[in-house]
């Protein structure tokens, strides 16, 4: 929702309760003259009176608290401005100022920072092409610690080069990552440990490592994201991240592989283009969907781990034969 939106939906509701009011006094006014006239002779008018006056004390509680909330709206609204025209100049101030559930609303300009999402927040760019937060090379540019976290609207860039710096590095749950540009980061997002959440619409590229990378991260959906011309993989899966949807995604021109599945199972690959990479998916023999994806132009579409049960096993067990033998043949 942007705030020309919530604007109109404060004015909404502040018209609706001063309506509901204004009837709730004119109904008692006139219940008030009809008490002056039948005063002596109507008992039940008075009754009515007294039902009507509570009735109307009961429903205004409850009014003048939606009131209240309308006006809670429109403070939940921090805007952010380089240009000092804003509540900050900093988005990091405009964060520790929020509280959960506020929206952080960000004007066009570059702000050099590496952001702290401790909170349930809602962050919006007012344009990604232009509002952008650059990492100056540094650590992660935004990192996410609070769950339902919500970043859409920007240009992010410039991460620090050493593991597992990102663009976005998220350790949360139930995030909506969406239509932001990622570029030049070493990993443009990151999910360590997290689920449940949601990239979608992004454009990801030029990134020294992995376009997305997860790790012990489940139950996330990838959808409709551009990843392109990452100097690893498009989209990295790895150490048990089960049960993850990618989905509509546009891969193209990465160095590696477009997906790459290592130790994870239970994945779904669907009707995803794939094109112009090494690999266009790399899967292992565990068990991974993969349905209507479009593979073209890869020097190999799909690459299959052909491990078989008992291979890791069979593998220690020979080198140990090996060292026996080698320290025998020395023994001689």
């Amino acid at each position: 929702m942007d705030s020309n939106e919530l604007l109109t939906r404060l004015k909404i509701c502040c018209t609706a309760t001063r309506k509901i009011l204004i009837y709730s006094l004119q109904f008692n006014h006139l219940m008030r003259k009809a008490l002056k006239i039948y005063r002596t002779r109507h008992v039940f008018v008075q009754k009515i009176y007294v039902l009507s006056t509570i009735i109307m004390v009961l429903f205004s509680f409850p009014i003048i608290s939606q009131i209240g909330s309308c006006t809670s709206i429109e403070k939940s609204i921090i805007y952010v401005s380089s240009l000092g025209t804003g509540n900050f100049t900093t988005i990091q101030d405009g964060i520790d100022a929020a509280h959960s559930g506020d929206t952080i609303f960000v004007y066009n300009g570059t702000y050099s920072e590496n952001i702290v999402i401790d909170k349930s927040i809602t962050l919006l760019g007012e344009n990604k092409n232009i509002t952008i937060i650059d990492g100056r090379g540094t650590g992660n540019v935004i990192k996410i610690n609070a769950d339902y976290v919500t970043i859409r609207g920007f240009t992010i860039q410039h991460s620090g080069l050493i593991f597992p710096n990102a663009g976005i590095n998220c350790s949360a749950n139930y995030t909506i990552i969406e239509e932001n540009f990622f570029n030049n980061n070493l990993y443009g997002i990151t999910l360590h440990r997290s689920s449940n959440n949601t990239i979608i619409g992004n454009t990801i590229q030029n990134n020294d490592q992995c376009g997305i990378y997860m790790s012990r991260s489940s139950h996330n959906i990838i959808d409709t994201n551009i990843i392109r011309q990452n100097t690893y993989n498009g989209i990295g899966v790895y150490d048990s991240s089960n049960n993850n949807t990618i989905q509509s995604n546009t891969l193209t021109h990465n160095d590696y592989c477009g997906i790459n599945i290592r130790i994870s199972s239970q994945n779904n690959i669907i009707d995803n283009n794939i094109s112009e990479n090494n690999i266009g998916i790399h899967v292992p023999s565990s068990e991974n969907t993969i349905i209507g994806n479009s593979l073209s132009n890869n020097n190999i579409d799909i690459d299959e781990e052909l491990i078989t049960p008992g291979f890791e096993l069979l593998l220690i067990i020979f080198s140990l034969v090996m060292v026996l033998f080698w320290k025998r043949k020395i023994v001689k």
